[in-house]
């Protein structure tokens, strides 16, 4: 299976956190699914994630570190967008 983000899981007094590294196998931004309008969603800029579960956009840069929690909501977030995504190239091939 092909890894779209990558991070290094780190242990910090006793606490577990992720720190992002960059993408992988992505070619451009824009395979990286994105709902522009409302909701979940995550898009790529010049190296950097930006995603939101709908509320305030969240930046993300290589090197910086999020908690356990928010490394689970970006998964899911990331896991809604790989849907949208398959259900815009669906609609593309009809």
């Amino acid at each position: 299976m092909n890894k779209l983000l990558r991070f290094t899981r780190i242990l910090k007094n006793g606490t577990i956190f992720y720190r992002f590294e960059g993408f992988e196998n992505v070619k451009s931004r824009w395979e990286l699914p994105c709902e522009y309008l409302s909701g979940s969603h995550f898009a790529a800029w010049n190296g950097n994630l930006l995603y939101s579960d709908g509320n305030i956009p969240k930046p993300l840069s290589p090197g910086n570190i999020i908690s356990a929690s928010e490394y689970q909501k970006l998964l899911k977030i990331v896991q809604i967008g790989k849907k949208r995504l398959r259900e815009i190239q669906r609609k593309m091939e009809i």
